[in-house]
């Protein structure tokens, strides 16, 4: 009978400790942004993601980039990550040794090994949301780099806070197509509903005939709407002309 007691008394303290992160959250108004890892990264994705990256921190302030992806990002940003979160979760550093700045308004923090426990242990998934939450307090904006089939992930911040739409860089290969319906499909399950893909390593007829063909599958089979997050041709017929060249503002 003692032993239940205990038991029923850390799942108490346990669902204490993850409604008080959830009131901590809703207080938060920081904007989120998704970038979902189809495939296995290529040094053409961490180059590319890295200068976007790096563009918008320098216009919109002190971001954190919170890699869950292995996407090799900081390394094209040129830093030595010697610590992730799962050390600081692990007491073997603190949170600030973690985050490297790569500018003077972007930091980056790897966070893989972290979030690869959290899915199959709850109690860690709601530490990971408070280390993470004592970074981007101070932060303007946070983007979470995320493989497709972690995006689970995301029901442990509070609703208001869930991100709507991801952006999905697309290499030319293959397997595109069948990767990046497969991150869409997954995504949807965890109610986001719009995608931006960011065409890499193609021209521009080939990027068109994949967002055409892509965007109406989508739409048919898990009602997810698909664009581009830059301009690419149109490939529908001429009654869809006014959409040509539109640019999409990104994700970010």
């Amino acid at each position: 009978m003692p032993e239940a007691n205990r038991c029923a008394a850390r799942r108490n303290a346990s669902l204490d400790q993850a409604s008080g992160l959830r009131r901590i959250f809703d207080q938060l108004l920081l904007p989120w942004g998704l970038v979902l890892q189809p495939t296995l990264r290529t040094a053409v994705h961490a180059q590319a993601l890295a200068e976007r990256v790096r563009r918008l921190a320098a216009h919109t302030g002190a971001t954190l980039l919170i890699d869950a992806a292995r996407s090799q990002v900081g390394l094209a940003l040129g830093l030595r990550l010697r610590y992730d979160l799962e050390h600081v979760l692990g007491g073997d550093c603190n949170i600030a040794e973690a985050c490297v700045a790569a500018t003077q308004s972007l930091w980056v923090l790897p966070a893989a090994r972290a979030l690869d426990r959290a899915a199959s242990d709850e109690r860690h998934a709601v530490q990971v949301c408070a280390a993470i939450q004592s970074v981007v307090a101070d932060m303007r904006r946070a983007i979470l780099l995320l493989p497709a089939a972690r995006v689970s992930w995301i029901r442990y911040l509070p609703h208001q806070m869930r991100p709507r739409q991801a952006l999905i860089p697309v290499h030319h290969n293959a397997d595109a197509s069948a990767a990046v319906l497969t991150a869409i499909r997954q995504a949807s399950e965890a109610e986001i509903d719009t995608f931006r893909l960011l065409f890499l390593g193609m021209g521009e007829a080939t990027a068109g005939r994949l967002l055409s063909g892509m965007a109406a599958i989508a739409q048919r089979h898990f009602g997810a709407i698909v664009l581009a997050a830059e301009p690419v041709p149109e490939t529908e017929p001429d009654s869809s002309r006014h959409l040509r060249h539109r640019l999409v503002e990104s994700v970010f």
